[in-house]
């Protein structure tokens, strides 16, 4: 029979589970010899106020160390005398100047960091250790949302085993199981992307601890009064495999769904593993894909995803075939293009990351670390005005509704009406299934400045090839004319007409600190390949047309964009159109109610949506995130014309895409 007790135990050998192996005896032999008299350490500066790094937490690291080698079993310092003496000296220590930095360490990060030290030491603890240990960590107040809620839940679980309070643990974990939800809120949306700091996509940011530590918490509290009953298991299990693995290419992740932690460094996917790995103690029916998403992230896999996503709670698209992924990311007036500041001076230049940035991923590394040197006027896929100085805050709605696609789960199409001061652009892309192609139309900006698209500015990987004459182009060169085609790193850009293009190899050098004030001052250099198109000054109905070949050599450039496979329909203010001639997909969008016919088909509607026809399929949408019904009209070469009427999802599924018969 359990008891609560027994429950207690059971729940601490499992919290401390993970500090069994790989005990940190050098680096404590190391801290052990330098501690001073009080157990502090002269190097370490306790009265920093930084926020990402903060400064006194590195006191909490040695400490960590100190107790995890004292207390491990394997550890060859295991239950030494002197080493727990120089533990409970650093703990007084750290009790006795108690550094405080306002919100997030001090609700969330120094009392975890706490916690796992008072679990190994507990049976250890002086008194006054415990009471002042205790007081540290009833600083993680219940009352945030999303991640930082399941972060101060989870030190109250902790705090409940020190006081051997039962009643205390189960409410904690109840606390954090009711947090997987799905929700028009921050957490979990219902298109199973990640929101938090508001409407603002974060699945690879706070959504990765999210998932991570409730995957970890899940399996931890199996078997026990505190586990996660089954429909939370379920939605998390959603959440990983049917959202976050889907804006991830492999190990890497997708840069537009980091938020402000874009800014730090080595920012991947690989956390997937670790969440697919927990899911894996537990009864979800979808083992075979959690494997699966393992061996894709360990890079031992075979299969990758395929198919088509719109995270419509995001504004986000992507695309996934065999060796590539690309997205298309905006935002509107639901949603925010970034985080803020927030007092961590994260983020100082992201003002442009979703004016339609696209993420184009083939081995993975072509965006690693880049960002510290980015023109970040300039960022893939985005049309910017080009200004002299920097805005302010960089976190923003949008001002337009309309933002949105439509996906059939195999292929989609998403656009924006753009709108940034006295900037307008209507941007489409059509994810096919070999190309994607891209379409601007009516660019306008009436202020005296430049506007410019870039198609990528990535790592540069080998040469860059211009088309139709083949030049290579020199290293630390720029080309300005007008091309059909250009080849990069396995990635061709082909132009329906010949387009001027402004091309540049060249390296280039900033610092972290440059969009992380915090970060270090370090000069940072690297080889950036920059592709753009100019539309001058003061556009007014500009546009551009171009398609991208991931996995295209070079060899079959020219052939792609002799007999392109993609062949643009309509491109004006009211209306923008592809059509995959191979597969005969039709991708549309309809910025007001209106038709448009070319090469046998015909198609119409009473408002504005997004629209692909594949087979005898159509998935639509309303990008405002409209209700009520679209009445389509669709005649396809060889076939009669169909009317009928779709009625559009609501709620929490409002601007999710409906698919209906054409037979």
């Amino acid at each position: 029979m359990t008891t609560p007790d027994n429950e207690l135990a059971r729940i601490r050998e499992r919290m401390l589970a993970p500090l069994l192996a790989s005990p940190p005896t050098d680096r404590a032999q190391r801290w052990l010899s330098a501690t001073e008299a009080d157990g502090g350490w002269g190097d370490v500066n306790y009265a920093g106020q930084s926020t990402t790094s903060w400064e006194p937490a590195e006191h909490l690291r040695r400490l960590h160390d100190l107790t995890q080698a004292w207390w491990a079993p394997k550890s060859k310092l295991h239950g030494d005398a002197k080493l727990l003496a120089a533990t409970s000296q650093a703990l007084d220590c750290w009790l006795t100047k108690d550094p405080r930095r306002p919100w997030w360490w001090d609700c969330i990060g120094a009392p975890r960091s706490v916690s796992m030290i008072l679990l190994m030491l507990d049976e250890q603890l002086s008194p006054h250790q415990r009471r002042k240990g205790v007081d540290i960590l009833k600083r993680a107040k219940l009352g945030a949302t999303g991640q930082n809620l399941v972060w101060q839940a989870e030190v109250t679980a902790r705090r409940a085993v020190l006081q051997r309070d039962p009643g205390l643990l189960r409410r904690a974990f109840s606390l954090i199981a009711s947090e997987i939800k799905v929700s028009g809120d921050e957490g979990i949306q219902a298109d199973m992307s990640f929101h938090q700091h508001g409407a603002c996509l974060y699945s690879h940011g706070y959504g990765a601890g999210f998932a991570v530590d409730n995957a970890r918490l899940a399996a931890l509290t199996a078997g026990t009064a505190s586990s996660y009953p089954a429909e939370k298991i379920e939605i998390l299990a959603r959440y990983i495999l049917d959202g976050s693995q889907w804006l991830a290419h492999g190990p890497q992740s997708d840069f537009a769904a980091e938020g402000r932690e874009i800014t730090r460094p080595r920012q991947t996917a690989a956390y997937l593993a670790k969440a697919a790995t927990y899911m894996l103690e537990l009864p979800t029916g979808r083992e075979a894909e959690f494997q699966e998403l393992v061996r894709r992230i360990q890079g031992t896999s075979t299969r990758s995803l395929e198919g088509n996503r719109h995270f419509w709670a995001s504004d986000t698209m992507v695309h996934h075939r065999p060796g590539w992924y690309m997205s298309a990311r905006f935002y509107s007036a639901r949603t925010l293009n970034t985080d803020g500041l927030s007092g961590c001076d994260e983020g100082q230049l992201s003002h442009y990351l979703a004016e339609g940035t696209t993420c184009i991923m083939r081995h993975g590394n072509e965006y690693r670390d880049l960002f510290p040197v980015w023109d970040w006027q300039r960022i893939p896929g985005t049309t910017v005005a080009l200004l002299p100085h920097t805005p302010g805050e960089p976190r923003r709605k949008g001002e337009n509704a309309f933002a949105g696609g439509a996906s059939d789960g195999r292929v989609g199409v998403a656009a924006v009406q753009l709108k940034r001061g006295r900037l307008r652009a209507r941007k489409a892309w059509f994810f096919f299934d070999d190309v994607v192609a891209c379409i601007g139309t009516d660019i306008r900006c009436d202020a005296d400045v430049s506007v410019v698209t870039t198609l990528n500015q990535c790592r540069l990987n080998g040469e860059v090839t211009i088309g139709p004459d083949r030049k290579v182009l020199p290293a630390e060169g720029t080309h300005t004319r007008r091309t059909r085609w250009v080849h990069h790193d396995g990635i061709a850009y082909v132009f329906p007409e010949s387009t001027t293009v402004q091309i540049s190899n060249r390296s280039a050098t900033g610092s972290w600190q440059r969009i992380s004030k915090q970060r270090p001052a370090t000069p940072v250099t690297q080889n950036v390949f920059t592709l753009g198109i100019e539309h001058g000054q003061m556009p007014a109905g500009a546009a551009y047309e171009y398609l991208v070949f991931p996995g295209a050599s070079p060899d079959r450039v020219a052939a792609l964009a002799a007999s392109p496979v993609v062949r643009v329909l309509a491109s004006s203010a009211t209306v923008q159109a592809a059509l995959h001639q191979a597969t005969a997909t039709l991708g549309a969008v309809f910025h007001e109610a209106g038709e448009f016919g070319a090469q046998g088909w015909h198609v119409g509607v009473d408002r504005a949506c997004t629209l692909i026809v594949r087979e005898n399929r159509v998935a639509l949408s309303d990008p405002t995130a409209g209700t009520g019904t679209v009445v389509l009209e669709v005649g396809r070469p060889g076939a009669p014309t169909r009317q009928l009427t779709v009625a559009l999802p609501s709620g929490l599924r409002a601007g999710a895409s409906v698919v209906a018969g054409l037979d």
